[in-house]
């Protein structure tokens, strides 16, 4: 029996209207459809792009009839985390501070999409200024986790509505931004695949910030193939040949210290347990400590975080002139920024480089160093709008290993890796920056070995 369209990935999607045998129109329609049914309250998708859909899908029709298409996703719908611009539709960012804010050109990265023939579907949920790794928007609502219907948890975020987006059966595939893991994140604990690309692979243009060193752009997706074609377009480069991928020979390192030290050990044995089938399939697996990871999130409590510096220098006059317009504990945290000094700038930008240069050197002899991408499972949401000290843990505990790709300039992908009391559990792979050819095209073997533990 066919998998209804929902269950299919983008490339399956795609496939089947080269072949004429979906109509885009149909396609857009149904995915529309189902965002009205199941998302009556626009927790997932705060805004609709119902007319520049159906208009980009009635010209991937005419494309595909004629056999012109424009790449292989020409004609499937995706979702846009609502900090991508979109020329005559509100992109607020999710905070109050950007209410009716209505760009006039789309973001550079949704321009490139819609050439390669993408159809718009909407605007993705997200907290103020992407600034939560935990997903919570008390303005427009928080979508729940999945996989737990009877108490509310949090989805991850800051992409929050793209990975539900996903999860729900309300879109093939979503883009979304990564600026210290709000890709992997809401991608782990919704139990789906999600690339955090590196530093500058895929331009900012058009985009909302947060941080202009670390924010990355980065899709959300069923499996690695989607997120590669997606990387591809986005980023004008050819995408990775994920034909005879193997583990044979593949040296991989599990980071230990604080991945052991911070992860939940029942997520930890999960870990293991996939770790185990990818020897089997032919890796040489090591543990041991990433010195440099341990150094750069020391720097990072010392002397602040790029985000929460360059947030507060972006954002800080706004926020004083407009109390009460982003989240209080968001708000507080990136004022907090104030107290940190020339000099701690200064030596939190040398350290990170120092440290980047450090893990090339410490991880030379790997192909790819691995951990847990979320320690914990997903928290009930009631608690923490009740107390910020709950709130406040949430969001450091979502961050801290994600946030290590991103001080370090990696790039990295989190994969599902079985389930725990009924919560998926992801694995995340890191590799050195502008090197997404090599981590796809691992991350597609991994893929391929981990599916007895995802079913």
């Amino acid at each position: 029996m066919a998998k209804p369209w929902h269950d299919m990935t983008a490339l399956e999607l795609g496939h089947l209207i080269g072949e004429r045998s979906i109509n885009p129109i149909d396609l857009a329609q149904y995915f529309l459809g189902r965002i009205k049914k199941f998302d009556p309250e626009r927790r997932i998708y705060v805004r609709l792009t119902e007319d520049r859909a159906l208009k980009e899908a009635e010209a991937a029709a005419i494309r595909a009839e004629r056999g012109s298409r424009l790449s292989p996703l020409d004609g499937v719908p995706i979702s846009w985390k609502d900090l991508f611009d979109t020329a005559g539709v509100a992109t607020e960012a999710g905070t109050r501070l950007y209410e009716g804010r209505i760009p006039t050109a789309d973001a550079e990265c949704l321009t490139r999409a819609s050439r390669a023939g993408l159809v718009c579907l909407g605007k993705t949920n997200m907290p103020d200024i992407a600034f939560s790794g935990i997903g919570v928007n008390p303005w427009t609502g928080t979508g729940p986790n999945p996989f737990d219907r009877e108490v509310d948890r949090v989805p991850g975020g800051s992409s929050a509505g793209a990975a539900l987006s996903i999860a729900e059966g309300l879109a093939p595939a979503a883009i979304g931004s990564d600026t210290a893991g709000s890709v992997r994140i809401p991608a782990a604990w919704c139990g789906i695949t999600g690339l955090k690309t590196t530093h500058g692979q895929i331009s900012l243009e058009g985009v909302i910030p947060l941080s202009y060193s670390q924010d990355t752009i980065g899709p959300l997706t069923r499996d690695v193939a989607d997120a590669n074609i997606l990387y591809s377009i986005l980023s004008g480069r050819p995408a990775a040949d994920l034909s005879g991928v193997s583990l044979k020979g593949v040296r991989i390192l599990r980071a230990t210290s604080q991945f052991d030290e911070l992860t939940d050990p029942a997520i930890t044995t999960k870990i293991k347990e996939g770790l185990v089938l990818l020897e089997a399939a032919g890796a040489e697996i090591t543990e041991g400590p990433v010195p440099a990871f341990d150094e750069v999130g020391a720097l990072s409590t010392k002397h602040g975080s790029p985000a929460a510096i360059e947030a507060c220098m972006m954002y800080g006059d706004q926020i004083r002139a407009n109390r009460g317009c982003m989240y209080e504990p968001i708000e507080e945290r990136i004022l907090a920024a104030e107290k940190y000094t020339a000099v701690d700038a200064a030596a939190l930008y040398r350290g990170m480089e120092r440290l980047g240069a450090e893990y090339i050197k410490q991880t030379a002899g790997y192909d790819l160093v691995v951990g847990t991408t979320q320690p914990e499972h997903p928290p009930a949401i009631g608690p923490l709008l009740q107390s910020v000290d709950a709130y406040l843990r949430a969001t450091m505990m979502s961050i801290s290993l994600t946030r290590l790709a991103n001080l370090l300039r990696l790039c990295a992908t989190t994969l599902p890796c079985g389930m725990e009391s009924g919560f998926p559990v992801g694995l995340m792979l890191m590799a050195p920056g502008d090197c997404e050819g090599k981590l796809l095209r691992l991350s597609a073997a991994v893929e391929k070995t981990l599916k007895p533990l995802n079913g």
